[in-house]
């Protein structure tokens, strides 16, 4: 087994509500004091064990924020949901993320390609982890909370070396074990984790130290260490609140990013693809309270590819009007389908070509609007104006979206063109035959008689025929065929161009 330990030092100020630029500091207190402070704090003077009073009189314009254990759980959740892509062997801690990834080398091109990608998701979601990798979980969560350089120990033997190598002082701070045995272990001269283990172990049973000695069997691979695998809610839906207000919907795409992180987790546990999202801009109550602006978004092909959700999200985001500021984000999966993806295929897609164009509708759709990006679809009709409707595009079902297949069969004997004038053209005429420009048209083919409209007060009777010109371009025309009472001729009208 391979164990990837990635330690949160920053986990106080990590879960803080999120801030898309850089304030004038900010740290955490616990008990009156300062518990961990970010760069722009300690830059003013502001350090960890510092009161609370003296950072306020040095520097006041440093914000400071009371621990909130609960809200540093759901932290570690929703990254440990966002990590859960890599490896369904996921285990939280109070302080980190534990992932078995021996089986994972292979899918995603080696140790150091999984580690870099794994250390992106990370920092994509706000977390600055410190990695280590050790042959069981118990070494690489000590290696990763007790020491501040990246180590990497594939074999039992380079993990016992590393782990004899660590002070004393801080693995019994890590491991939370009590101030006497400290004082004691370090009066007998232990100050290295392996002269610890070189003590009789019958002796430092007697004084206490039992608990210690099953911590560190476990962490050198001579103990079981049993771990409770982390388990996803059976449906997503992900909050995050902001530190700032938000007067402008595109100052929401980093939280918007960040609301993804875990739901490219979730759906990659789950082997399922998104094609419904919803996102909820929550806005801030005031006297006259204003309902929450909802987005929507519908997927052509369902995908959890990250980059292609956050550029539908961002399109979205760009073109809205916010009503008030927004204080908090939701992020909720309607629907989804079974998919297994392009990290669970062997073979290439066959359908990649289909997928990259309905992948393009999504980014028109999301950009120019749904009611901009039409199709056209065929409709029973015998008049060739009243033959297609250009509606909206929207993803539709299999069913739903299968076309009469007496229409498509019409549609694929009959001459047609491409394209069809708008309003046919009247035409001039030499004799009986139409003249379009000063060009005498040909009549290629024999009359195709359309005779329709009765049934709604707008009937059409026509003979179409397909003309060449001198310039040898076909065209589309028909004559308009009048009643025997009526005082004009029969008319000629140009109807469409073939390619």
């Amino acid at each position: 087994m391979l164990w990837l330990a990635l330690h949160l030092p920053w986990l106080p100020l990590e879960a803080l509500p999120a801030a898309p630029e850089a304030t004038m500091g900010r740290c955490v207190i616990e008990q009156r004091r300062v518990l961990v402070a970010d760069a722009q704090a300690q830059a003013q003077g502001v350090v960890p064990g510092m009161s609370s009073a003296t950072a306020s009189s040095m520097a006041p314009q440093v914000r400071q924020f009371m621990r909130e254990a609960e809200r540093e759980a759901t932290f570690v959740q929703q990254l440990a949901l966002a990590l859960s892509r890599y490896t369904p062997q996921v285990a939280i801690e109070p302080d980190g993320v534990l992932l078995e990834v021996h089986a994972s080398l292979r899918l995603f091109g080696g140790l150091r390609s999984l580690v870099r990608q794994v250390r992106h998701t990370a920092r994509a979601w706000g977390a600055q982890a410190h990695l280590v990798m050790a042959p069981t979980a118990a070494a690489a969560s000590l290696l990763a909370r007790a020491t501040t350089f990246p180590a990497r120990a594939l074999r039992a033997e380079r993990a016992q070396r590393l782990l004899d190598r660590l002070p004393l002082p801080e693995v019994l701070a890590v491991l939370g074990q009590a101030p006497r045995l400290a004082e004691l272990l370090q009066a007998i001269g232990c100050r290295r984790l392996g002269e610890v283990r070189a003590l009789p172990r019958a002796g430092l049973q007697r004084r206490g130290g039992g608990g210690l000695q099953l911590m560190l069997d476990k962490a050198y691979g001579q103990a079981p260490d049993p771990r409770q695998w982390f388990e996803p809610p059976p449906e997503f839906a992900a909050e995050l609140e902001l530190m700032h207000r938000a007067d402008q919907a595109d100052m929401l795409v980093f939280a918007a990013q960040r609301l993804l992180q875990p739901l490219c987790g979730w759906l990659s546990r789950q082997w399922l693809a998104a094609s419904r999202l919803r996102l909820e801009l929550r806005h801030e109550r005031g006297r006259q309270a204003v309902p929450d602006t909802m987005l929507r978004l519908e997927l052509g092909v369902a995908s959890r590819d990250e980059s292609q959700l956050l550029t539908l999200l961002r399109e979205r985001l760009h073109r809205t009007v916010l009503a008030a500021p927004v204080y908090r984000l939701r992020l909720v999966l309607e629907e989804a389908h079974p998919c297994a993806g392009a990290d669970g295929q062997l073979l290439p897609d066959p359908g990649q070509a289909a997928q990259d164009f309905a992948a393009l509708l999504d980014r028109l759709r999301a950009r120019l609007g749904t009611e901009q990006v039409q199709h056209l679809s065929l409709r029973a009709d015998h008049r060739p104006e009243q033959a297609y409707a250009a509606t909206a595009h929207r993803p539709a079902s299999p069913a739903a979206a299968k076309v009469d297949p007496s229409l498509a069969l019409a549609a694929q004997q009959l001459a047609r063109p491409l394209w069809l004038l708008p309003t046919p053209l009247r035409l001039g005429q030499h004799g009986e035959r139409p003249v379009h420009g000063s060009m005498v048209l040909n009549l290629l083919t024999r009359a195709e008689r359309i005779e329709a409209g009765w049934f709604d007060g707008d009937l059409v009777c026509r003979d179409y025929y397909v003309a060449e010109g001198s310039d040898h371009r076909l065209r589309w025309v028909y004559c308009e065929r009048r009643h025997q009472d009526a005082e004009e001729e029969n008319a000629w009208f140009l109807h469409g161009l073939f390619a």
